[in-house]
């Protein structure tokens, strides 16, 4: 009986020209695909060169300063097993100018106008001062070294074709790091990517030596994963 009055009670209710307030519980979120981070690790994010004197630059040709380490490193989340791919960018490439070989390689780096990064202009010349590149030298999947090929490719490509260190880094591509025992794009959690930085400077006459010249520059790294 008390069951039945009260059903009658809430059908007159809802039959009415008044309508009671209806609570709401609302329900949202979201799924996040697994993540990677990347960083330059090992004080390379910041790298200073100490000044050269304008005298010591060479009348004839660009002069290479010493190479400095920097190490891309890619860490992603626990149990997340991928391969990474990734490129870099410069703001300042209206700077850059070809100039010659880092010492003691014989594959395009320095020399070549699509693997060289601005480094700015003479204020008082308005000259290029130069370029620096970034020379492959070694790469790590979940600790294990490979310093002898790398992967490289066309952006977002997930097939690479293999070469030896020594290149430097190049515009078009995206480039890998590979599994020693496939040479294929290496499966990990965690990876590095070391490069020497080598900047070189423009010859003599094309650097004022009125006063002192700052050059700077920059590479900004992108990552993907898949």
């Amino acid at each position: 009986m008390r069951y039945s009055k009260l059903f009658l009670m809430t059908s007159l209710l809802v039959a009415g020209s008044a309508h009671a307030a209806n609570p709401t519980i609302n329900v949202s979120g979201k799924i996040t695909p697994p993540a990677c981070s990347a960083s330059i690790v090992g004080g390379g994010e910041n790298l200073v060169w100490d000044p050269i004197s304008h005298n010591n630059l060479s009348n004839t040709t660009f002069t290479p300063l010493t190479a400095k380490a920097a190490t891309l490193s890619v860490t992603c989340e626990d149990g997340l097993k991928t391969h990474i791919a990734f490129w870099a960018t410069d703001a300042n490439a209206a700077s850059a100018i070809p100039g010659v070989k880092v010492p003691d390689t014989t594959l395009d780096n320095g020399n070549a106008a699509d693997r060289i990064f601005g480094i700015g202009l003479d204020p008082v010349t308005n000259n290029k001062i130069g370029n620096f590149t970034l020379v492959g030298k070694t790469s790590s999947y979940d600790g294990t070294e490979n310093s002898a090929k790398f992967g490289y490719g066309g952006r977002g490509v997930e097939s690479f074709a293999i070469t030896n260190f020594g290149w430097g880094y190049r515009f078009a591509e995206d480039w890998t790091v590979l599994d020693t025992t496939t040479n294929q794009a290496a499966v990990a959690n965690t990876f590095t990517f070391t490069f020497d930085v080598v900047p070189q400077i423009n010859r003599k006459s094309q650097i004022t030596n009125a006063q002192e010249v700052a050059f700077a520059g920059s590479a900004q790294f992108y990552v993907r994963y898949f």
